[in-house]
């Protein structure tokens, strides 16, 4: 096939609007209309926990099914959603549509030719592509959806997939292939593109480390209410140099639990300590081995109790973790900033040794009635922590 080059494509359909209200699972989105409410498929394995608030605009696109209506449990994909004065496109496979009508001819100077889902012995990739020349360019597409305070990361859920795409292009590389990832940023106005390393470092690091192997790329498009996507920039700044940081293993986290009974908890030195049912958020920091911290506090049993948080998993219906890799200890800036956020202090809980702050942090964890996960000035403070990289990262 020809590479063309077109101004803009149509990437979904507008054929209903509704607003969120939850999501059950991955793939479930439930929404409502009106008063109708609305089960739709979620095309998006990532998280999204920036953009899926109750209330959210949600654009819907009406889906083609094989099978008999009643057989159906989705009649609607959730397809955009308006954000950032704007509106994200959630089809995150139709990135490929993107980039093959708009960005490749950008990106490889003399496209002669664009082959899609190319398959190589036991892989496949998105693109084949054959300039003038007749180089031959492997091109592996991400849709990247995560973008606040001008950072645009990639991905917002670790992804074993795109570490193994990157894995093969390095060794392809050696055979004579050119290749390439190409990092289709979907809405808002980055200034830098860079690899997610809180959420997944494994791939942070592998893309510094195959930096001089595999040409990363990352491109912006805009879409309108309509789905109609139009390039912005096909070349948006890309610094992979925090892979550096991924591989070091450092940082500061917070866990979150919930406590689903009120309960007395022995709490070693600072005694019995009577908590209510609700969720609770912990500051700490591990300026090595980070990840085999997260993982010991979120195993409730087999330990032993070395940190005041030992004492609280047991008990703990739910725990989560939340990587923020830096170089600086952040835990009394993520204790002052739980505390603004109207959380109350459990006195001395983590902080009996605390010297960061003068001594003067009352303590590293904080009591909230409700999730919140689901607290949206809760999550933009935790991307604000971990996407103002000029400061954090030094």
């Amino acid at each position: 096939m020809k590479a063309s080059e077109k101004q803009n494509i149509q990437l979904f359909r507008n054929d209903l609007e509704a607003v969120f209200v939850r999501r059950p699972n991955r793939f479930l989105i439930i929404a409502k209309a009106g008063r109708r409410e609305i089960r739709c498929h979620c095309p998006n394995p990532g998280r999204m926990t920036e953009m899926l608030f109750p209330g959210a605009r949600l654009i819907l696109e009406k889906r083609k099914i094989a099978v008999k209506p009643a057989a159906a449990k989705t009649s609607y994909t959730a397809a955009g959603i308006y954000y950032h004065d704007g509106v994200a496109p959630l089809i995150s496979a139709r990135a490929n549509l993107a980039a093959e009508a708009l960005i490749l001819k950008k990106i490889i100077p003399g496209l002669r030719e664009i082959h899609s889902e190319f398959t190589l012995g036991n892989s496949r990739f998105d693109f084949l592509c054959i300039d003038k020349q007749g180089r031959r360019h492997l091109v592996e597409v991400k849709a990247c959806s995560l973008i606040e305070y001008g950072v645009a990361m990639f991905p917002d859920a670790p992804s074993a997939r795109a570490l193994k795409h990157l894995e093969e292009l390095a060794l392809l590389r050696e055979t004579g292939y050119c290749c390439h990832v190409l990092f289709v940023i979907v809405h808002s106005k980055p200034k830098v593109f860079i690899p997610n390393l809180h959420t997944d470092p494994e791939l942070a690091a592998a893309l510094n480390r195959y930096a001089k192997t595999v040409e990363i790329h990352a491109a912006l498009i805009r879409c309108d209410k309509d789905g109609n996507a139009a390039l912005v920039k096909s070349s948006v700044p890309v610094d992979l140099s925090c892979g550096e940081l991924a591989a070091k293993n450092a940082g500061s986290y917070l866990v979150v639990l919930e406590i689903a009974e009120a309960a007395e908890i022995a709490a070693g030195s600072l005694g019995t300590i009577a908590f209510k049912a609700g969720w609770y958020v912990y500051a700490g920091s591990a300026l090595k081995n980070l990840t085999q911290r997260l993982n010991r506090h979120l195993r409730k049993v087999r330990k032993a109790k070395h940190w005041h948080l030992d004492y609280l998993t047991p008990f703990a219906k739910n725990i989560d973790a939340l990587p923020i890799r830096s170089c600086r200890n952040l835990e009394c800036c993520l204790a002052a900033a739980l505390k603004a956020l109207g959380g109350r202090g459990i006195p001395r809980f983590g902080c009996t040794d605390c010297r960061n702050s003068g001594g003067k942090c009352e303590s590293h964890l904080y009591y909230f009635k409700t999730n919140p996960m689901k607290d949206r000035a809760f999550v933009e403070m935790l991307l604000e922590f971990r996407h103002q990289t000029g400061s954090l990262f030094l």
